[in-house]
Formats: structure tokens, sequence, C-alpha cells
């Protein structure tokens, strides 16, 4: 009985290995009926964990042979296999059914029919098996297992289309899966809906699980720059569960090649960021070239609430990114790097950094190495001296004070010819400006200390006041006249009230409920002393002081706001600033010339969104259901006071934009919807999270839409002629129940011309989803053609694009 049990524990170890065995067409698979037991009928064996059951089991001791007849099944752990009858050869130690089988291993099922298994060899065979593996089928009208975790498929198929007649599959004379790891056939025939569309001599397709080395799928290609291509020649690693890294590079058959790395990682709590880096041989008519580009992000967590963050985006040359897909890329006129750490410090931060801004059109480049900042925002002043449980009430309680400091070093340098120490220190002026006020390398450092004192007071309940001082004071390297480490300094004093004046006016019918109108008037006056000596000294980064005259700035403002309430369905609902409505003055009282020079408003106009519930479009059986509308508009202009006449209000400097937005849902039916795939439903427990779950309303979906028009209008003097005026259109929706459209511009009314247009076109079918996308800005175009599989996107993936600069 030993032998019996060792021999029976080796086979169900082993015969789960023929779940892989694949499948596509549920059609040529013989049906299987495996009825429910009647556990009355059956006799039943049990030791450890191994069960089996039959309505009639034979012991033959002297063949050494155990048969069970009618609804056979035998149990091990997680394993289990039922069939119309079984028996086990323990002389040849040999396993045999007849009929459709079910085997089981955990959650993954297996139908066919007539097993052999060889338990000395490890070795057997399947027919006429049908499996599901992650998101596909497979089928094989034999399957054989011929070594460790390999198994040979006679005719078999494989597809991640769940119908019952797919729409596509892919077939292969003979096919070899590699357990947890590939599919490798040869020939392979593409049919879609039984028709033949493509033929491959050979074909390999991951099955891993997870994140696992190996190349990924490249993309290939033509253009008239590039001649053929190949893009994304790409080998991935995963590193743990911190890190995946890309290594890959791109053929071009006319302009070189180009190597890159690619990374991504990440650790909960402590750090994440990315690395991209590129090296590029580039044939051009004049000759070859090599460039470079490096771009990295990181983000650190240092613990005790300290940070650091980096960023960096640099290239040797802008030709690296000719053959780029990317837009932004190819018109970039800027690049941007900075690093920053940060570190609690008295209750506040102290913030250290570097910055480098590369201008790719001028060849400069302009950087702050390093910069440090401290602040001590307003607090209380009592604090310096005494430390009180509770805020006391007293007048002085009010007063505040604030503390800044700012360390600077900054640099313009030509990009062009430059050595190391051009970006450290050096100063050169251009040989060719006779004034020897041009650099061609300039450098500054300073430091500037901010103190202020402030009071803040309410008086009378209403009226709120606050009165403040400053001083700075700020050390440079050398001031306009070449003198080294100077100092300098500057004070002000402000102060400022305004108050708020509420009116309410409530209706009693009507759509309106209540309008509120609140009025904010204020007044502030800001004195600055004479401070010609400070001339001299050169303003950079953060650092600098005022100069000139004394000044005297008297400023008012009166700014309104409208507020609204009004009856919805029996509810009550706010409309917060429908309307504002803001003007503000200002003047040097010392001055001799005109008081009050420019006048300033702004006008904003925003009522939010209004619902207009479900409507059909007109001669057709179409509803747009939960149709929204939006816009908004702000006005803004100055104007001199001194200019005003009976004729004219002499209007300058006028901006108007406003928008509009309208977004709704449609519901599609889809009428002639195909049966799915249900050969294993009988043999799965009921999931509502399952992979062939079924909606609740599997007669329709609903899918949004939306639409948004906004235009600004910038004039000097008359709006209605204006200097500037551009319209920008985005719209996006689900045309139809597998259409889906995209489509933004960005026109300029003024010149009558596109700046900038983008289409993009999906089309969903069924298993797969193809995309084509058009985008133009200026002189650069793109287009993209994209092919997949929306069960295995990675593996199943056709797409071309090409670009092109005119």
């Amino acid at each position: 009985m030993q032998k019996i049990l060792i021999l029976l524990m080796l086979c169900f170890l082993c015969c789960h290995v023929l779940l892989l065995a694949q499948n596509m067409d549920a059609g040529e698979i013989m049906p299987i009926n495996v009825e429910p037991i009647d556990t009355l009928q059956t006799q039943k064996a049990t030791l450890d964990s191994l069960y089996y059951m039959a309505d009639r089991v034979a012991y033959d001791t002297g063949r050494e042979r155990i048969d069970l007849f009618g609804k056979a099944r035998v149990d091990y752990q997680q394993s289990q296999i039922s069939a119309d009858s079984m028996y086990i050869d323990l002389k040849k130690e040999q396993a045999f059914t007849y009929g459709a089988t079910v085997m089981r291993d955990g959650e993954q099922i297996l139908l066919g029919r007539d097993v052999a298994y060889d338990i000395r060899s490890q070795t057997g065979s399947l027919q006429s098996g049908i499996s599901r593996l992650e998101k596909a089928f497979y089928t094989g009208a034999e399957v054989r297992k011929v070594g460790n975790k390999m198994y040979d498929i006679e005719d078999g198929t494989f597809t991640s289309c769940d119908l019952a007649d797919p729409d596509f599959w892919f077939s292969a004379h003979k096919l070899r899966i590699y357990q947890d790891d590939k599919i490798v056939g040869k020939p392979v025939i593409a049919w879609v809906n039984h028709f033949p569309v493509f033929y491959f001599p050979f074909i390999t397709m991951s099955i891993k699980r997870g994140r696992h080395p190996g190349f990924l799928v490249p993309e290939p290609g033509y253009n008239n720059v590039d001649g053929k291509f190949i893009r994304d020649i790409a080998w991935y690693y995963p590193f743990h569960d911190y890190a995946d890294l890309i290594l890959g590079m791109d053929i071009m058959e006319h302009t070189g090649w180009k190597a890159k790395l690619s990374t991504i990682y990440t650790k909960r709590y402590e750090f994440d960021g990315n690395f991209h880096g590129a090296y590029q041989k580039r044939i051009m008519p004049g000759g070859v070239t090599y460039d470079w580009s490096l771009r990295a992000l990181h983000h650190h967590e240092l613990g005790e609430k300290a940070t650091f963050d980096l960023n960096l985006d640099f290239i040797s040359n802008k030709r690296i990114w000719e053959s780029s897909g990317s837009l932004d890329e190819n018109l970039a006129e800027r690049l941007s790097s900075s690093m920053s750490y940060r570190q609690p410090l008295l209750g506040s931060y102290l913030n250290v950094g570097a910055t480098y801004n590369q201008d790719l059109v001028n060849d400069r480049a302009y950087l702050s190495l390093p910069s440090a900042s401290f602040s001590v925002p307003g607090q209380p002043l009592y604090e310096l001296f005494i430390k009180p449980q509770r805020s006391p009430s007293a007048w002085w309680s009010n007063i505040n004070y604030s503390y800044q400091v700012r360390l600077d070093h900054t640099g313009e340098v030509g990009t062009k010819g430059s050595n190391w120490k051009d970006f450290v220190w050096n100063n050169t002026l251009d040989p060719a400006d006779t004034t020897a006020t041009t650099y061609l390398t300039r450098h500054h450092a300073g430091i500037r200390h901010t103190l202020g004192l402030s009071y803040n007071y309410r008086l009378f309940g209403w009226l709120n006041t606050q009165e403040s001082i400053s001083y700075n004071e700020a050390w440079f390297d050398r001031d306009r006249d070449d003198k080294k480490w100077v100092r300098g300094n500057d004070y002000s004093a402000n102060a400022s009230a305004n108050f708020n004046i509420y009116g309410v006016r409530n209706f009693r019918k009507g759509f309106l409920s209540s309008i509120r109108h609140i009025i904010t008037p204020s007044a502030s006056i800001g004195f600055r002393p004479k401070l010609e000596e400070n001339t001299r000294f050169y303003s950079f980064g953060g650092i600098g002081l005022a100069s000139g005259d004394a000044t005297t700035t008297l400023s008012l403002g009166v700014e309104q706001k409208w507020q609204l309430k009004y009856r919805k369905g029996g509810e009550e609902k706010r409309l917060g600033d429908v309307l504002s409505w803001s003007s503000r003055a200002s003047t040097n009282l010392k001055s001799e010339e005109k008081k009050f020079t420019y006048l300033s408003h702004s006008l904003a106009f925003n009522p939010g969104t209004f619902d207009l519930g479900t409507k059909k479009l007109p001669g057709t059986n179409v509803y747009l259901r939960n149709i929204s509308t939006g816009y908004n508009a702000r006005f803004s202009m100055s104007h001199n006071p001194h200019d005003i006449s009976w004729t004219s209000l002499a209007l300058r400097n006028q901006y108007f934009s406003h928008g509009f937005s309208i977004t709704g849902s449609s519901s599609y039916k889809n009428w002639f919807q195909k049966p799915k795939n249900q050969i294993f439903t009988p043999y799965e427990e009921p999931d509502s999270l399952g992979y062939h779950a079924e909606s609740i309303s599997s007669m329709g979906t609903s899918d949004s839409w939306r639409l948004s028009l906004t235009q600004d209008v910038y004039a000097d003097k008359d709006i209605f002629h204006p200097a500037n005026s551009n319209l920008r259109l985005e719209a996006n929706a689900k045309v139809s129940q597998n259409w889906y459209l995209s489509y933004a511009t960005y026109y300029d009314i003024k010149n009558s011309q596109s700046i900038s247009q983008s289409i993009a076109l999906a089309r969903d079918l069924h298993c797969w989803r193809l995309e084509v996308s058009y985008a133009r800005r200026n002189e650069f175009w793109e287009y993209r053609l994209s092919l997949y599989n929306l069960a295995l996107p990675d593996a199943l993936r056709l797409q071309t694009r090409d670009s092109k600069r005119y």
C-alpha cells in the first residue's frame, strides 16, 4: 500500500505541469461533461492528504494495478484529476485516464482526454488539451512533456480573445512551452475571423509572471531622414524590488546609432527617482558627430524631516533630439537643472541648493552655485523674552518679527569654448566691446539679511490695520567701481488698513434665494528714504538693494464680490464669487509730476457649471446624458486718469480671456453581442472579480465626452483691434461603441495661422486596440501608429512613427 501511495503522489506532483497545454478555438475541442459525483455510491480511500474515489474501485495485486471506474476522481493537496475512468500500473509506474479529463492545480484548470504519464521518466501526453493561462487561451491536439518544465504541443493555438468563436488567434504546427519562461512556435500563422493574415517562420513570447529580465519588443520603421530604422532594441533587467533597468539601442540606416540607458528606482519612505542617458553617433553631410544627453531625477528622505532633491537635464548638443518623437524635445530652447537640500532649523527650514539653466538658442548658461537661504516667518516678539503657557491678550502680543538671510553666487557663461574655471569664477570682458561693460563670462556673489517688525491690530472690531518696518543689509563681492567686498543697506516703513462692508438682499420667490455684496476698501502708505549711493551695487539672484530718490507711495484699492444662493430641487445651493471687480491706484507723493498716473481694474465672471440633464439629438435615437456647461471670463485694463475725456476712457493694456466647456455622457448599446467562451465556467467557483465577470448591464456602456473652447485677446489701446488674439479648442469623445476621437488646436486669430494641432483616433477591436495620432507645432510634425493586444500589450504590439522639422 505504501508503494501505491508513493506512486500516486508522484503522479500528481508531475501531472499538474500538463496544465500548460494551450488552447484557442474552443469549437475544435470535444465537449466535456463531467457530472457531479454521487458520494453515496463511491468508495473512498484516504491516507495522509491523498484521496481517490469512483463508482467502483478494483485492486489487482497480481498485476499490480488499481482501476477506478465511473466518475473517477483523485485529490492530492491542491491538485485534482477527474475522468470517466483511470488506472495506475504500479509495475510499469505509469498512469492513464480514459475519456474526458479535468485536471486542476490550484486555480489552474486543464481540460482534455486520455492522459498517459510515465512516472519514472516524468514524461507523458494529453490529447485534445485546452487551458487558460493568465489572460489567454491555449489548445493542443497533443501535449507531451519532454523534459523538466519543457513541453511540446502538436497543432497548437493561442489567443487572448475571450469569445466562444474568437476574433483572432495564432496557430503553429509545433509549439514548445518552457514553463514559467516562454513559448516558442514554428511555423506560426496569424488568423483574423478565420482568415490567415500573416505568416511568421517562428515566434517567441514570454509567459513569465511579474518583473523578469528579457528583451523588449523593438520598433521597426522608415522615414525620409533616417531611412530604415529599428528603435528600442532593448534589454530589461529588474533589480530586486527597488529598480528597473533598460539598456537599449536605436539603429538608423543613414544617420548612425544611439545607445540608451534608463532606470527607475524607489524604496518606500526613503528614496525614489529615475535616470535616462544617451550617447549618439550622428552621420551628417558635413561629417560625423558624437553627442550625449543626461536626465536624472532623485528625491531622498534623510530623516528628521530633512530632504534632498536632484533634477539634472544636460545635453552636449540639440542634435541628439533631432530624431526624437517628442514635440517638447524638438522645440526645447532651454534646459534647467537643480539640486536642493532642506533641513529643519530653529522652527523653520534651512535651504541649500544650486541651479543651472542652459540657453540652447544663444549657447549661454546661467547658474546659481551655491545658494542658501533661511527664514523665520512672522513670530510674536515676546517669545524672544518670555514663554507663556497661553497667548497674552495685551496690545504688545500683536508685535511680530521676521528674519531672512540669503547667500547666492550666480554666473553667466558662454557654453562654447569654456573651461571649468569659467563656470566657477572667471570674469571675462568681451574684447569687441570698447566700453568694457559687456562680459563673456561674469560671476557675482553676495549675502543679504532682512529684518522686519510688524504690528497687527483690529480697531473698533472692524478696521484691520498693519504697520511694519524692514531693514536690509547686503554684502557684495564687488561693486560697479570694482571695489571688493563692499556692503550697503536700505530700510522702509509701511502702514495699511482695510475693512469689509456687507450687503444682503433676500428673495422669497423665484430662482434666486439671496445675493450678497462684499466691498473691501483698502489703503496703504509706504516710505523709503533717499538711497542714491546704492546705485553702485549689482542686483543678482535674490541679492540686491533699493536705490534712487526718496519715495512716499500711497496705494488705494477697492475690491467687490457678489455671491449668490439659489433654489434647485427643493434645496438651496451657493455660488461663491460669481462676479468680482477690483480697482487699484498708486502714486508717489514726493513726485512733482501728476499724481495717480495709472489706475488698474480687473473684472472676473465665474458663474460655475450648470446641469442640463438629458437631451435627445434631433432626428436620431441618440441621447446625451449628464450634460453640464461652464463658462468663465476675465477682463483687465489700466488707464491714466489724466488722459480721460468725455470721448475716451484712455484704456491701455487691455486683456480679455474667456472659456466655455460642455461635458456629458452617451450610452452605446451592443445589439449583437457575441457569446463568451464559457467552457471553464462549470468548473470554476463564482467570482465577481474574475476574468470573465460580466457587468451589471451587458447591453450598454456609458462614456463621457468633453468640448472646451478658450480665447485670449490683448490690445494696447482698443480691444476690438487687438495686437494678439488666440483660440484654443480641445475635444474628446467616444463617438461610437468602439471609436474614440481626441482633437486639439491652437490658432492665432490675429495672423490667421495655426500654431499647433493634434488629432488622435482610437478603435477598439475587441481584444486589440488601434491608435493613430498626428501632431504639428510650428515647423515640426509627427505621427504615430500603434496596434496592440489589450491583454498582452507588451508582448503583442506593432507600432511605427515618424517626425520631421521643415
